[in-house]
């Protein structure tokens, strides 16, 4: 298997229909000042098989390296194991080469490409790639948002949703124009929480020219009370980045409402999956974030961290 250095140009060329869109070489490409270099590869037999996007940040090849999630890309979605086996071998010996000290790789949950994530787990482990973190990530199915969807999330959910129901509360899908409404409720969310807010609105807008991205507001009579900024991530598949409620109107159970409005959004739209992230960090849960998510009905899946150090 041979290993090419090609140009974010070059690369798109090759993988233009990535499983997800923070693979897309645009998307690397507006976030390469985060890191020390890009590098795009990809990797080639007789025809081109795979693809893969690295950042450096201290001698570290890293997939993602401004993103929730990276790692491989297929070509062909019929890739055998002894493919992927080749292009690990010969990408383990090229960071040996270019003196790199480690590879980490972090792809997306199983359910983006369930049988492309069971290959590339199988090589990766027998390439001798350790699991540093194992995150719990949440997704819901838009199919089960039907006749039984009260019946079957818990019972506390039912009732806060319920209750939220008889608020005067209005669900809005913003207009680009009004999309920083979203914005400085999730701003002033994060800040009353003390979590961090690590996208400025002007990367959002930015990052919003590759990636499709959708704005919501949930407001009463007198003011914005929750939000949710979500990106498109494929044709099936949709990521809530941020969503949150100020803690003020929580009383009114804003986040039971802004969730039910998001799954039947995208209900609507013909949306499979809605990818709710992970509520983990370095592994450790963050117990109330799981128990909400699951509450309303959210599958649980993984994130798995691979490394591998390079002597």
């Amino acid at each position: 298997m041979e290993i090419l250095e090609v140009t974010a140009s070059e690369y798109k060329a090759v993988i233009n229909n990535p499983i997800q869109n923070f693979n897309l070489a645009e998307f690397s490409d507006l976030n390469k000042a985060k890191c020390d270099a890009v590098y795009y590869l990809l990797f080639k037999d007789s025809k081109y098989r795979l693809g893969i996007t690295f950042g450096v940040r201290n001698s570290i090849l890293l997939t993602p390296f401004s993103a929730s999630f990276g790692g491989f890309e297929f070509v062909y979605d019929d890739i055998k194991l002894y493919q992927i086996d080749g292009a690990i071998e010969t990408l383990v010996s090229w960071a040996k080469q270019n003196k790199f000290n480690g590879i980490k790789i972090l792809p997306p949950p199983a359910f983006y490409s369930p049988n492309f994530s069971a290959k590339i787990t199988n090589c990766l482990y027998r390439a001798g790639f350790e699991t540093k973190n194992v995150e719990v990530n949440y997704h819901f199915e838009t199919q089960n948002l039907n006749d039984n969807y009260l019946q079957n999330i818990w019972y506390n959910a039912r009732k806060n949703l319920n209750k939220s129901l008889k608020n005067d509360l209005k669900f809005i899908k913003l207009t680009p124009e009004d999309s920083h409404k979203a914005y400085e409720v999730i701003a002033q969310n994060r800040s009353e929480r003390g979590f961090p807010l690590r996208l400025t609105f002007e990367q959002l807008q930015e990052t919003g020219t590759i990636i499709p991205i959708d704005y919501f507001l949930v407001s009463n009579p007198e003011n914005n009370v929750a939000a949710a900024i979500v990106f498109h991530l494929s044709k099936t598949i949709v990521r809530v980045v941020y969503w949150g409620d100020l803690p003020k109107f929580s009383e009114l159970k804003t986040m039971n409402y802004l969730s039910y409005n998001v799954f039947q959004y995208y209900k609507e739209i013909q949306i499979p999956f809605i990818d709710i992230g992970h509520s983990t960090v370095d592994s450790v849960p963050n117990h109330g974030l799981c128990e909400f998510k699951e509450s309303i009905g959210c599958s649980v899946g993984l994130l798995n961290e691979y490394y591998k150090e390079i002597n």
